[in-house]
């Protein structure tokens, strides 16, 4: 996995520390994340160090794959979003999980990247049916693509928020709930959208059964 470096900036804007994942987490006591998040907002980077190392590789999860494999552009969005919850961690109340906020901030990031770099928007019903030309050949079934490589392709197919509902529900472990606060919209969306997401995924996935 690449390196994801936050750059820490004090209120008047001026850049204190750097963080990287590459390394060993700050600490390693048993505090609680609302505890953490409670120390940060009173200044403590100590304990936002501590937030980044437990989260920031999950955060560079879903951003790699929200936006189609582009590191560089997940490693901008993950910093933006690191770059926001540390100057809006006193706004933290807690109604979520810190997991959760830090999940929404991240893909939040994620969409407005997307949107800068393709402005026209395509509506969920939009996506087509797979076709035999679309199809995997039995060659990339049998060995020419692996299959994480098959379920990153079919991934990218899925609209935005299909695929954000799939990776934070079955590789991130959020329940529904956690899931809808993450995208801002309700857990009765978020069933569809996974709904949806899964009934094309198998379709795409069938080859590799």
């Amino acid at each position: 996995m690449a390196p994801v470096v936050a750059v820490l900036p004090s209120p008047d804007g001026v850049q204190v520390q750097v963080l990287s994942i590459d390394r060993e987490p700050v600490s390693v006591d048993e505090r609680s994340d609302h505890v953490l998040a409670r120390r940060a907002a009173l200044g403590d980077r100590t304990a936002f160090a501590e937030i980044f190392a437990r989260h920031a590789a999950a955060l560079y999860r879903l951003a790699v794959r929200m936006l189609d494999g582009d590191h560089q552009a997940a490693e901008d969005a993950v910093q933006e979003a690191l770059t926001k919850a540390w100057l809006q961690i006193d706004g933290f109340r807690g109604d979520a999980s810190l997991r959760t906020w830090l999940f929404r901030l991240t893909a939040n990031e994620c969409h407005n990247s997307r949107r800068r770099r393709r402005p026209i928007p395509i509506d969920d019903d939009l996506i087509t049916a797979l076709t035999p030309d679309s199809a995997p050949s039995a060659e990339d079934a049998m060995g020419g693509r692996s299959l994480l490589e098959a379920l990153d392709l079919a991934l990218r197919e899925l609209p935005w928020r299909q695929r954000a509902t799939w990776l934070l529900r079955e590789v991130e472990g959020l329940s529904y709930d956690e899931t809808a606060t993450a995208l801002s919209t309700t857990s009765t969306v978020v069933r569809g959208q996974l709904h949806r997401a899964r009934a094309t995924l198998a379709v795409r996935m069938a080859r590799w059964r």
